[in-house]
């Protein structure tokens, strides 16, 4: 037996270093793991945490390499997981944990900022990888459907995205991840409420059923290279104490390794989805039970369970007991070797030398190489031991505490630089352009590695040279440094995500590069890859290559390197209004310009309008000396009398014999990676019918980000963002009207701390108009007469619902334009959200809408005289609507801020 041990290990040695020199990357997008396993260990897309390092990471990794357990968790947006079951599952069962969300949570509100629709699809996808490191994620899916918003009925989800499509997208990721074991976040029925919670816990039963049957998607099969797969068990959660369930769930557990338990852990993670939460979070002490109820096995099965995984052969000596496929001759002795070093490595684990059980792992990683050499036969095996060789991969590389790290710079910067020397930064790349890539890669053990290969995976047609490699095997506290001269193509592919859609209308993403479906993002596109010997195994690494940018006074933060033009053109806004008039009408037109070249660079802006349109300056000249400067442009656009449809204007850069005309938005915030959405230099102008009071001066709240008053200022109104100070001893006199934008109640404390200045200020003859906002407004208190804004408040998601006009003769449905049903078509969405339930009789509801199914809803539009002035509560979604140019919302918008003048 030791004889054959010995070849096996030198035969899957040399099959190795074969496939590792003819394939560079040897887990490439076309790998058989290339969607499995991505965000674990050699991560490409979550950010490293301290509990995955050091004493603790090793010790997870270990207990991942003890079992062949795996789960896929189902849910509808970001935010719905059982964020505590992935934890508990993932950091300490050890189970292989992948989580499947059918949409980015694209039409959600956003208390960090202005980001809404895709712009807040990408931050949310970030999020969710911050939160996902935390629970221990190993995959994190997406499928190409969008959030729509939400949906008080199942049949909406499934007449805007088509069941059949819903059911494709899950059953492609099943035969991707191959999970024994689904988990529905929802219930499947009525009683999830959201429409979209229903579809994915309906389809997540159904898909159960069918991924097996090749007969069920057979594209997947024959054009996708995936194989059918039967999940064995079938969990669905969202179950009460008094249902039937089969399994008890307390997750408020205590784990040594994390330092709380996996209830407190996973809130921390849960609680980077920001965006929707502020970065709120919970502590929980006592017990936290939830129960599920197993809809579905395939094998016999008790009512009760103490595991997901209840008679489930998860041993490594077991997976041909698993996987039902006749066991090759004498790879059951090899897979019993490979436990028994599992298992030698665990009870040889130390805290204070790590790298102690390093012979184990090597040994036991050499055995499963040789496994895989005879289990090519047996798909379904094979897949499972792939699955632990880069799993033996991680625990050695932390084992040994392996450090890679690779950092772009730009190409003049000098290699050796002193201790207090500023690090040298760097923003997006340019193509066309050269700059350097310094790696290290540091041994922190006392086992010696032997480097083999250092090198940069970057696309093909890009030009890389390399500096020689520091020869000999690294010792304890010992480094390889190479740096890379990076030429990066005129031809090359600016970075942004792999799916897009022309609208928001549109419901399902289309793809740029279909090798990435269901993944959060593209590969990054550039990598360092090293490869080195660990007791005679080849092992190799490869992290995204990242910039560094400053952010002092904390320091530097870094981001996977994005490719990006010379010069990007922003025109504002994307979409606007043009009120139909007699005169001409002179606008000014902003366009900024961002730098991205890394040396001088000098060009001309230029409009390009309608033939009969005047410009003024015809163009206007532009310099930038270095990366990451910025300049804003205007231009006086005078427009002649428009009809009411949409006219275009382009903004154009020339500079070094080229024509730009594409911007971006970055969206960056803390703690995550940043994320580019590319748009060109377009605004549509639509020419709309409104009238609206002159010379108005408004003072906007701003809440928690919106383009409204970019929409007021397109009416011709003045429009001056309140600050603290305006609000604590302004001259609120000053304004015609004043406006609290979305949700500012819940993000601005000033706001709460001087509403009564705001009371005074309508009091006295103003008029004060507030937007929707959540529960931490209480009309009781905050306005001027009661009324009860409930947490489960009302909301009209159906942006096509019926409306009946209630007080037709009201003024302000008839001052200074007549509104109409006609005002209320083409909305994109949402009606509105977060309506009153009750109200004092001094108010006056203005309109009613409700949702197929829903009572008539009165309390989204009401108004009242208070003293001299006027108070309004409008709840309906003029955030949503005003960007996107939506006729009847301007022009109600105009008789709301028009309101009492003559």
């Amino acid at each position: 037996m030791p004889a054959m041990n010995k070849l096996f290990c030198k035969v899957s040695f040399l099959i190795f270093c074969v496939l590792f020199i003819s394939v560079p990357v040897l887990k490439a997008q076309n790998s058989p793991l290339s969607k499995v396993l991505t965000l674990s260990g050699q991560k490409q897309a979550a950010r490293d945490i301290p509990q995955d390092n050091g004493i603790a990471g090793v010790w997870q990794k270990l207990q991942k390499l003890q079992t062949t357990a795996s789960a896929l968790h189902t849910q509808a947006h970001p935010d719905d997981e059982h964020a505590d079951l992935l934890t508990y599952l993932g950091r300490g069962v050890g189970a292989r944990t992948a989580l499947l969300a059918l949409n980015r949570g694209e039409s959600g509100g956003n208390v960090l900022g202005v980001e809404f629709f895709d712009q807040l699809g990408l931050l949310r996808t970030e999020e969710f990888l911050l939160a996902a490191s935390y629970y221990g994620l190993d995959d994190l899916y997406f499928t190409k459907l969008a959030d729509y918003g939400f949906s008080k009925k199942v049949e909406e989800a499934y007449k805007k995205w088509d069941r059949q499509k819903v059911l494709g997208e899950m059953v492609r990721v099943i035969r991707i991840n191959r999970p024994l074991v689904i988990i529905s976040r929802f219930h499947g029925s009525e009683r999830d409420g959201h429409g979209n919670h229903q579809a994915a816990g309906e389809i997540s039963q159904e898909a159960f059923r069918v991924a097996g049957d090749p007969s069920a998607f057979p594209e997947q099969i024959t054009k996708e290279g995936l194989r059918p797969w039967h999940p064995l068990k079938m969990y669905r959660g969202g179950v009460r104490v008094n249902e039937p369930y089969t399994i008890e769930l307390n997750t408020n557990v205590y784990s040594p390794w994390l330092g709380d338990t996996y209830k407190n852990f996973s809130l921390l993670g849960y609680s980077f989805h920001r965006s929707q939460f502020g970065g709120n979070r919970r502590i929980v002490t006592a017990p936290s039970k939830q129960y599920y109820e197993r809809l579905q096995s395939r094998i016999n099965g008790n009512d009760k369970e103490t595991s997901f995984f209840d008679g489930l052969d998860t041993t490594i000596s077991g997976i041909y007991n698993l996987t039902g496929e006749p066991a090759p001759q004498e790879i059951l002795p090899l897979l019993q070797q490979v436990t028994a070093e599992i298992n030698n490595a665990v009870k040889g684990f130390t805290p204070d030398n790590t790298a102690s059980i390093l012979p184990f792992l090597t040994s036991g990683l050499a055995k499963t190489r040789a496994a895989l050499a005879l289990a090519s036969g047996t798909p379904e095996a094979y897949f499972l031991l792939q699955i632990k060789e880069r799993q033996f991969e991680d625990a050695i590389n932390e084992a040994a505490g392996i450090f890679l790290q690779a950092v772009a710079v730009p190409s003049a910067t000098k290699d050796k630089r002193g201790m207090y020397e500023p690090e040298p930064v760097m923003g997006l790349a340019v193509p066309g352009r050269q700059f350097k890539v310094e790696t290290i890669l540091l041994n922190n053990s006392a086992a010696v590695i032997e480097p083999q290969l250092i090198k940069l995976v970057a696309p093909e047609g890009w030009a890389i040279q390399n500096s020689p490699v520091i020869a000999g095997p690294l010792k304890m506290n010992e480094k390889s440094e190479m740096n890379f001269t990076v030429n990066v193509p005129e031809n090359a592919s600016f970075s942004q995500p792999y799916f897009t859609r022309n609208s928001i209308q549109e419901n399902q993403y289309t793809l740029r590069d279909p090798q990435f479906e269901n993944l959060p993002w593209s590969a990054p596109v550039l990598r360092v890859s090293a490869s080195f010997l660990i007791n005679n195994q080849l092992i190799q690494m490869q992290v995204p290559v990242q910039a560094r940018q400053s952010n002092q006074p904390y320091g530097y933060d870094s981001y996977t390197l994005k490719i990006a033009p010379a010069i990007a053109v922003n025109l504002f806004p994307a979409m606007g209004v043009v009120p139909k008039s007699g005169t001409p009408k002179t606008i000014n037109t902003k366009v900024e310009l961002v730098n991205n070249f890394d040396s001088t660079i000098q060009g001309v802006l230029k409009l390009k309008t309608p033939a009969n349109w005047k410009v003024i300056p015809a163009s206007i000249p532009f310099t930038f000396k270095k990366a990451g400067e910025k300049s804003s442009f205007s231009f006086q656009v005078t427009i002649p009398r428009v009809e009411e449809k949409t006219y275009t204007v382009e903004a154009v850069a020339m500079a070094n014999g080229k024509n730009y005309n594409q911007g971006y938005e970055v969206i960056s915030h803390r703690d995550i990676d940043q994320s580019v959405l590319y748009h060109p230099a377009i605004t549509n102008y639509k020419g709309i019918d409104v009238k609206v009071a002159p010379g108005l001066n408004i003072g906007y709240v701003m809440g928690v980000g919106d383009e409204v008053p970019a929409g007021l200022r397109q009416l011709g109104a003045k429009v001056q963002l309140l600050n603290t100070g305006d609000l604590a001893g302004g001259k609120l006199v000053q304004f015609d009207v004043i406006i609290i934008g979305t949700r500012a109640y819940a993000v601005r404390q000033d706001l709460n701390t001087y509403n009564q200045q705001l009371l005074n200020y309508a009091k006295n003859g103003g008029n004060l108009v507030v937007l929707f906002q959540t529960p931490e407004f209480v009309p009781d208190r905050m306005a001027p007469y009661p009324a009860v804004l409930p947490g489960n408040s009302e909301e009209v998601s159906e942006e096509d619902s019926p409306v009946t006009i209630l007080n037709p003769n009201h003024k302000v449905l008839n001052v200074p334009n007549k509104i109409t049903q006609a005002d209320f078509d083409n909305w994109v969405e949402q009606r509105g959200s977060k309506f009153f339930s009750k109200w004092d009789p001094a108010y006056t509801p203005i309109i009613s809408t409700h949702d197929n199914g829903q009572e008539p809803q009165q309390g989204g539009w009401l108004m009242a005289k208070y003293g001299k002035g006027y108070y309004t509560y409008c709840a309906y979604s003029f955030h949503r609507q005003m960007p996107y140019a939506v006729d009847g919302a301007f022009r109600i918008m105009a008789n709301l801020i028009s309101y009492g003048k003559k």
